[in-house]
This record gives C-alpha cells, structure tokens and sequence, in this order.
C-alpha cells in the first residue's frame, strides 16, 4: 500500500510539473480533469450510475472550461473592453460567494451531526457536487491568474499542513473526539495542532517571505496579524469540513474510498475534497480584498 501511494503521488507530482511548465493553459486543464473526476465521484456518492455521473461531468467540465477559455482568449487578445470576462464578473464572484457560504451552513450541519450521524439526500449531494466542484476550480483558476502559483501554493500549504499536523498531534495527543458518528479517527487535539501550526506557519511566511503573494500575506497587509489568524482559522475549519462532509457521504452509501483511479489514494474527491471549500473561501479572501472588495 505504501509503494502504490509513493509511485502515485510521484507520478501526479510529475504530470502537474509538466502541465505547469507547458503553460498555464495546460496547467489549467490538467486541473480541470482533476475538478471533474472529483465531481463524477462526488456525484456517484449519490446514488448515480457512473456513466450519467461522467456524461453530468463532462458536459459541466467542457461549457466551464470553454466560457473561461473564451475569457482567456479575448483578455490576451487586447479586447478587455469587451470580453466575455467583463461580463460575467459579477455573476462569478456572486456564485463563489454564495457557493461560500452554503459551505458555512455545512459546517453548522456538520457540527451538530458530529455524535448523531449525517444524513444527506441524494438531491442535495447531486447539486452540492453539480455547482461546488466547479466552484472550486474556477477559484483556483482566478487565484492563479490573478497571482500567480505562489497564492495557489500557499493555500495548498494550509490544506496539507493542517491535515499532516492533525493526524500526528492527534495520534500523540487525541483523547477527545471531533465527530464519532462521521469520522472516528479525528480529535479535537488534533484539530488544535494542525490550526496552531497553519496559523503560526503563516505569520512567519507573512513577515519574512512578502516578497512573495501567500494567502496570509494578502491578509496581513490588509487587516494585520490578527487578520490572517481570523482568515487562517476559517481556512482550516472549512479545510476539516470538506473532509467530514465527504466523509459523511462515503459512510452513507457503505465506502472506503469515492473511487480506486488513484491507487494507495483512492479517488480524486478524496484527495481534493478539503480543496472544496478552502478555494472559493480562499478566493474571497484574496482576489476580493485585494481588488478593494473587503478592506
């Protein structure tokens, strides 16, 4: 099991270097058919046959990813004036605001499911998997363009520090559980652990790496340290509910994994499942407040 996870996250690293050096249209798409493996799964979670969930997927990925071509397009071309993008905008940032807070709701579903168990309907996981994974990747493509792989990195580096700090604190330390009924195996220790570090982590790269564009730089410079501790600790909360809302809805329908395409991992969505919320959150925070929305 090790080697396959090794072998697999090698070769996944090997194909985003690619995709990133050939360009970011080609690093875009290689995302893109990320965000939409992760959707067919989530929307297998509901109950559909996998063939309708690929065709749902792929009619999805292909209108997203033209539109944002198209923007692409006549942005590069001169024709800012004019562009699909300068159309669209609003609606964009409408959508991953309202997106973002469905995800707050979820969080307060969560939390109060945490020793009952939580039940979704199918419906609801059809539409949470219809509109969210698309959510997510045009997040990541505006962060991207916006600032560059640096921001996308540094929200990257929240998710995975908050998950690789929680699962050792919490095998140290976890006495007291985060939500038995969803998933056994997290602690509120281990909850503490991956917060402390993601925040404390973040000031350190605020004050000495601001040369570069990071999530918690783009807060500090806007509303102060106390900014990024407030913006780290939405980021890792909404980090750990994408997990647990997956979590719920794999335990419904009686999985381990959302798929076996990713060998020693699972699937997509169970990769990319805290990626989720933090993106459209992590779009709010950075491209809003930087372009004079927020601060």
């Amino acid at each position: 099991m090790l080697k396959q996870r090794v072998i697999t996250a090698i070769v996944l690293l090997l194909i985003l270097l690619a995709s990133y050096w050939a360009g970011p249209v080609a690093f875009c798409a290689v995302m893109a058919i990320a965000f939409f493996l992760a959707q067919w799964e989530w929307l297998r979670l509901a109950g559909i046959q996998s063939w309708v969930a690929g065709v749902v997927a792929a009619i999805l990925g292909l209108t997203v990813c033209s539109s944002v071509y198209v923007m692409y397009a006549e942005i590069t071309g001169g024709q800012i004036e004019t562009a699909f993008y300068n159309q669209v905008a609003g609606l964009f940032i409408l959508y991953v605001g309202i997106v973002s807070l469905l995800w707050i709701g979820i969080a307060i579903r969560v939390f109060f499911s945490r020793f009952g168990g939580m039940k979704v309907a199918p419906v609801i996981v059809s539409v949470t998997a219809v509109f969210f994974a698309p959510a997510a990747w045009l997040s990541f493509v505006s962060m991207y363009s916006a600032f560059g792989i640096s921001m996308i990195l540094s929200l990257l580096m929240i998710v995975w520090i908050a998950d690789i700090m929680a699962y050792f604190t919490g095998r140290a330390f976890g006495k007291h559980r985060l939500a038995p009924a969803i998933s056994p195996n997290k602690s509120w220790e281990g909850v503490a652990g991956g917060m402390v570090s993601v925040i404390v982590l973040g000031l350190l790269a605020g004050w000495f790496l601001p040369q570069y564009h990071t999530v918690p730089g783009v807060l500090m410079n806007s509303f102060g340290a106390l900014g990024w501790v407030l913006g780290g600790f939405i980021l890792v909360s909404l980090s750990i509910v994408g997990d647990l809302f997956e979590s719920a809805l794999k335990r419904q329908v009686g999985v381990k994994d959302s798929s076996n395409l990713l060998p020693g991992h699972g699937g997509f969505y169970d990769r990319m499942d805290a990626m989720m919320p933090t993106l459209p959150a992590g779009l709010v925070m950075t491209v809003m407040v930087a372009s004079g929305y927020l601060g």
